[in-house]
Formats: C-alpha cells, sequence, structure tokens
C-alpha cells in the first residue's frame, strides 16, 4: 500500500467499516507508517469503535497510548466547531484593534 492510498484510507469519512479493514491490515505490518496510522486513528478518529479498535491493535504491538474515551460525535463536532469560532473570533478582534468608534 502506498503512502496515498493510506491517506486516503485514513482521511475516508463515508464508512467506518473501511477503516477497520485498514486497522486489521496494518494490525499485521511492523513499520512505522502503520503504527503512525493506527495512532492517528486511535486519537482523531469521530468512530468510537475505530479508536477502540486501533487502540487495541497498538496495545498488541507494545505501544502504550491512553485509551480512547467514548463520547458522542456529536460533543467532538461541537468542541471542533467552538475551536474554529474561537479562531475567528479572535481574528476579528486583532484586525479591530486600533479602531476607534
Amino acid at each position: 500500500m502506498t503512502d496515498d492510498e493510506l491517506d486516503i484510507l485514513l482521511k475516508d469519512k463515508t464508512d467506518f467499516n473501511k477503516r477497520l479493514r485498514l486497522i486489521a491490515c496494518l494490525y499485521g505490518c511492523e513499520d512505522e507508517r502503520s503504527v503512525l496510522a493506527l495512532k492517528h486513528l486511535a486519537k482523531h478518529d469521530f468512530v468510537y469503535v475505530v479508536r477502540r479498535s486501533a487502540w487495541q491493535a497498538l496495545q498488541a504491538k507494545g505501544i502504550l497510548i491512553p485509551e480512547p474515551v467514548e463520547r458522542p460525535r456529536y460533543v467532538i463536532l461541537l468542541e471542533r466547531f467552538l475551536e474554529r469560532a474561537k479562531r475567528i473570533c479572535q481574528k476579528v478582534g486583532d484586525f479591530c484593534v486600533g479602531w476607534s468608534i
């Protein structure tokens, strides 16, 4: 599997079953690229089952990372939205510094 194919599968959010099959493939690989991909899935995927499966694969390989926390999807999306809103407000505030009414 090439790096481009791996990146496409990691970012594919259309079907979590694809990412579960990817985890099964990466579990058998011993290279650093597979470990990085599993860490990315364990930390950043929206689906708890995918995060948990990636974490289990890493545990089986002897790589210890914190266990993923089960959170509803809306909480993850809300956190990302609030972070973006915070950055936008900071940029607008920086832009308006020095203006007087």
